[in-house]
Formats: structure tokens, C-alpha cells, sequence
């Protein structure tokens, strides 16, 4: 009734703090003081871990005629790091543990270079010491960075503290956790990655000026000289480091550079002589389009061929004309195949010219459709001057094929182990094409189609197109490709370089010409058949209608 009568409600009972509950507070207290002591201390060890890694001097170590540098670092990216300052790096996915190790050229040794390049055993002693050098200086500064991960973390533990107990504890865990990540990269280290190096690096700037309206250039000869510099420094430092030919045996090989779509660039000329200088070329091979209008003019440039000092084998493309072969064959280096088999450095090469005559189709990626039956006819001839080459000559069958346009495989398919072609002005690779055994290797554009559509991209301020080319490696006993090299250029308006190399699996496929991939009754029209070494006259080749672009008017020079 108290409420009601005025007086004062009762007051609830006072909680009374029992001995259990004091103690399940003071649990909780030391675990949350526990969790905070070991966080902060962590984190604390941790950051003087860091700062202590990052003090890590570098392992100097010499390979061959390089001096270079080795660190060990905490790294989101497993991977193995060769810097080849101021050109790029060397990449090589080698192990799992979260640990980059870089070596660093620190200097080049320029005689011992040249001993190296001209000595016949120079690369393969090379290849027995060069590992060892590099796993001890990487061994000594994985040894460096737990004694400086193990400082920094007890004296940032100590200073922070005020405990002995707690700065060895951390000191010991630093060069534990250091210990188990050398373990784990130890381990996981993946020999075969070094198979399949990465390189990749931006180079320069420079500026390439046109005006398609005038038809002038302007420093174009400057900017060619830059990029032939710098692709022979890339070149020299990527042999020095014996990264080419990794796993293979140099002195059994017959190198093959495979250019095509030059069209009128002149830089791939000034490429392909600092790639033979370097790499010692056995051979050039050309699928064609290496003008683009067919007029004297350009043809007239093509004698650059003959101041190459590697032989020449050539294929015409689309945009070639009679005269632009012609030009081509009378290079004292230079063999221009058309419908026949010729040998060249150990290897037996059958080819056949481009049936079409498009020097002002500038639609390259398609092409237009008038010639695809013409394409097709001139693959079967070729596979048919194959096949009875090969029947003529059971041991020592033909080794591989050229053909410009790659979009009509039929009359190839099976009745060659590789075929070369080019055309589409991108990079493609198919092993084992369409079941047939046969390997088609297709690169984009050397000359980064200058003069077919390449300097648009660039004055829309766009990217470029590349400049690219493929080195081809064959065993000079069996003549069967082992690997190659896709390289890449930065195209007009940025100088760059990227060398990827692949191996090839060690078992081929048998040839097999597909099921309905026979050569037809009646493929090739009577006015379209080449004659062995001949080629077709201009007149008898398809062309395209409705051309994209006129033929641009260019003097010739006076004559008639």
C-alpha cells in the first residue's frame, strides 16, 4: 500500500561482489592484459625485424664477367629477381615462400665479356660456377638477414620494455620465422622455373613525329639509332648473365630469327643485325609484306638486306610485288622460295608466295575475301611439293614451311612439322594444329606495320604497336624446333623490351593429315599455279576491290 499512502517504495537488494566473481574479473583482466602484452610485443618485434632486414648489406658475388649484388627480401611475390640496370629485369617464378631474392649487375667486366662471347668452353664454365656463386652469396645474406631481423627485433623489444626476458624471446622468434621462410624457399625451389625466364623493362622515351598528310618524318634516324643501341645492350647483358640458353646445349643448335610485316620499317633491319650480333643468328626467315605499296621506291630500299651478314630466306606477302622479290633475290644473302624446297643451315625449308597482290589493302587482320580461295589453293600446292619432296627424299624430309596468311591451313596440315607464317600482325603460337601434328607459329609485325596502319594508334595517342620477332632454337641432329624466344619491342613511341622463352615438350605428335584435309581433284586454278622458283607476274594475282586507302603518289624516280 506504500505507494498508495505516500510512502517511499522499498529499494532493491545491493548486489553482494562474491569471491568467485572477483576472481573471474581478474582472469579476465590478466587474459586481455596477456592478449595486449604479446600483440604490442609482436608488433613491436616485428617492426624492428623490418627495419633490421632493410639494413642488410648487400652479398657481393662475381659471375663471369658481372659483379653483382645479392639480397633477400620479405616479398608478396615469390620470385627470383636478376636487375639489369638501366635496361630491366630478369624474372623467374622459382619458389613459394614470401621471399624475393634480387641479384643486382652491379658492373660489367668488358674484356672478360668478349673472352666469354669468342671462348669455345667460356658459357659452359659458366654454367658450372655461376650457380654455386650465386647460391653462396644467397646463402650468406639469408644468414645476414636472421642476425639483423634477430637485432632489430630485441633491441626495439629491449628499448621499448625494459625486458631481457622478452627482447631474447623476440630476437629468437625473428630468426626462427626468417629460418622457416629460407626452408620453405629452399624446398619449394623450382630448377625447371629457370627455364622460362621474364624480361621485361622500360628502357626510354623517345618522340616520334609524322604527319601522314605531308608523308614526312621527323628524327626518325635518331630514334633508330636508340633503339639498335639499347636492343644490343639487352642483348649483351642477357647473354652475360647466361640466361639464354638456359638448359640447352649451345653448340648443337641452329638459331632462326622469324621476322615478317616489315612493311617499310626500317628499324627491323637495324634490330635484326644487333640480334645477330648478339645471339650469333644462323639464319633469317621472312614471311613477307615487307613493303606495302610495291612502288620503286621501297623496293629500292630493300638492297639494306644485303649489308645483313646472315643468310636471308624469303616468302612474299600480300603487299609484295614481283619487283620487291626480285630486289630481295638479287641480295647476295638472300633466297626467295616460292613453291619449292631449298636447304639453308641444316634445315630443309619449303615455301610459297602470298597468290594475292593487295598493296593497298590496308586491312591486314582480315584481309579482303576475294583471296581466300586463292590462299587456300596456293597451301595446297605447297603441301602437295611437299609431300613428293619428302617421297623423293625418306631420310631427310622437309623440316618446315612458310606461308604469309595462316587463315587457310588445310593444304598444310600434316604434310609439315612446322609452318611460319605472319600476315595478321599479332603473335600466335598452336602446337599440334587441328590434331594434324603439324606446329604453327604465327608473329605479329616486326616493323610494327609502319606503313600499314601502324603510325594511326600514335597520332590518335594511342599505344603504339609493337615490334616483334621470334627466335627459333633447333637441335642440329634431329632438325626439331626445342624452343623459342617471343621478343617484343615498344613500338614507335616507347622503347622497350620483353624476351620470353618457352620449351618445347620433348615427344611431337606423328604427322596426320586431317579427314577431309586432302588435297581436292581440282584446287588450283590453271592461271594461279606456280611454277617451282618462278612465282606468279603481278597480273595473275588476286586483287582486292574497294581498297581502303589509295596507293600514295610517290616519284620514281624518273623512271618510266
Amino acid at each position: 500500500m506504500g505507494a498508495a499512502d505516500g510512502s517511499a517504495a522499498p529499494e532493491a537488494p545491493e548486489e553482494i561482489d562474491t569471491p568467485e566473481d572477483s576472481a573471474e574479473r581478474r582472469r579476465r583482466r590478466r587474459r586481455n592484459a596477456l592478449i595486449l602484452h604479446i600483440t604490442t610485443t609482436t608488433l613491436v618485434a616485428v617492426l624492428g625485424a623490418i627495419v633490421g632486414i632493410m639494413l642488410v648489406p648487400a652479398t657481393r658475388v662475381d659471375v663471369g664477367p658481372l659483379t653483382a649484388s645479392v639480397h633477400l627480401r620479405p616479398s608478396l611475390s615469390s620470385d627470383t629477381v636478376l636487375l639489369l640496370p638501366p635496361v630491366g629485369e630478369v624474372v623467374f617464378d622459382t619458389h613459394l615462400a614470401p621471399v624475393r631474392i634480387e641479384a643486382r649487375v652491379q658492373g660489367v667486366d668488358v674484356a672478360k665479356a668478349e673472352a666469354l662471347f669468342y671462348s669455345d668452353t667460356g658459357f659452359t664454365e659458366l654454367t658450372q660456377t655461376a650457380p654455386e656463386a650465386i647460391t653462396a652469396a644467397a646463402a650468406k645474406n639469408a644468414a645476414l638477414n636472421a642476425l639483423f631481423a634477430a637485432a632489430g627485433a630485441g633491441l626495439t623489444v629491449g628499448l621499448t620494455f625494459r625486458r631481457v626476458r622478452r627482447s631474447v624471446i623476440a630476437g629468437g622468434s625473428a630468426v626462427a620465422v626468417v629460418g622457416v621462410s629460407m626452408a620453405v624457399t629452399s624446398v619449394t625451389f623450382k630448377p625447371e622455373s629457370l627455364y622460362q625466364p621474364k624480361f621485361d623493362g622500360l628502357l626510354s622515351q623517345a618522340t616520334y613525329i609524322a604527319d601522314i598528310g605531308q608523308a614526312t618524318v621527323a628524327d626518325y634516324q635518331s630514334y633508330r639509332d636508340t633503339l639498335a643501341e639499347f636492343v644490343g645492350q639487352v642483348s649483351a647483358l642477357y647473354i652475360a648473365a647466361d640466361s639464354l640458353p638456359v638448359g640447352m646445349d649451345q653448340e648443337n643448335l641452329i638459331t632462326v630469327l622469324h621476322v615478317s610485316d616489315i612493311h617499310d620499317n626500317p628499324q627491323a633491319y637495324d634490330v635484326i643485325e644487333q640480334l645477330h650480333t648478339q645471339f650469333a643468328i644462323d639464319l633469317v626467315i621472312d614471311t613477307g609484306d615487307i613493303v606495302s605499296w610495291g612502288t620503286p621506291v621501297e623496293n629500292q630500299q630493300l638492297s639494306v638486306i644485303g649489308g645483313l651478314d646472315v643468310p636471308y630466306v624469303y616468302v612474299s606477302g600480300n603487299h609484295d610485288g614481283a619487283a620487291a622479290a626480285a630486289a630481295i633475290a638479287a641480295q647476295p644473302n638472300a633466297t626467295v622460295v616460292d613453291n619449292e624446297v631449298i636447304e639453308m643451315a641444316g634445315l630443309r625449308i619449303a615455301g610459297i608466295g602470298d597468290p594475292r597482290f593487295a598493296a593497298d589493302d590496308d586491312s591486314d587482320a582480315g584481309g579482303w575475301r576475294e583471296g581466300k580461295d586463292a590462299v587456300a589453293a596456293s597451301g595446297f600446292q605447297l603441301g602437295d611439293t611437299i609431300t613428293a619432296y619428302d617421297e623423293a627424299h625418306p631420310d631427310t624430309p622437309v623440316d618446315l614451311a612458310l606461308m604469309h596468311d595462316p587463315t587457310q591451313p588445310a593444304g598444310l596440315e600434316g604434310r609439315a612439322p612446322l609452318v611460319l607464317s605472319g600476315h595478321m600482325h599479332t603473335s600466335k603460337v598452336e602446337l599440334d594444329r587441328d590434331g594434324s601434328g603439324t606446329d604453327w607459329f604465327t608473329v605479329g609485325s616486326t616493323g610494327g606495320a609502319l606503313a600499314s596502319g601502324g603510325v594511326s594508334p600514335v597520332l590518335q595517342g594511342e599505344a603504339p604497336l609493337e615490334l616483334t620477332s621470334r627466335m627459333l632454337y633447333f637441335d642440329a641432329q634431329t632438325r626439331r624446333l626445342v624452343a623459342y624466344d617471343d621478343i617484343v619491342m615498344g613500338g614507335l613511341g616507347l622503347v622497350s623490351v620483353s624476351i620470353q622463352r618457352t620449351q618445347l615438350p620433348p615427344e611431337q605428335p606423328e604427322l596426320e593429315v586431317p579427314e577431309g584435309a586432302e588435297t581436292p581433284e581440282a584446287p588450283i586454278p590453271s592461271e594461279q599455279e606456280v611454277e617451282p622458283g618462278e612465282g606468279l607476274p603481278d597480273e595473275d594475282r588476286v586483287t582486292p576491290t574497294n581498297p581502303s586507302s589509295p596507293i600514295p603518289e610517290v616519284s620514281d624516280g624518273g623512271e618510266g
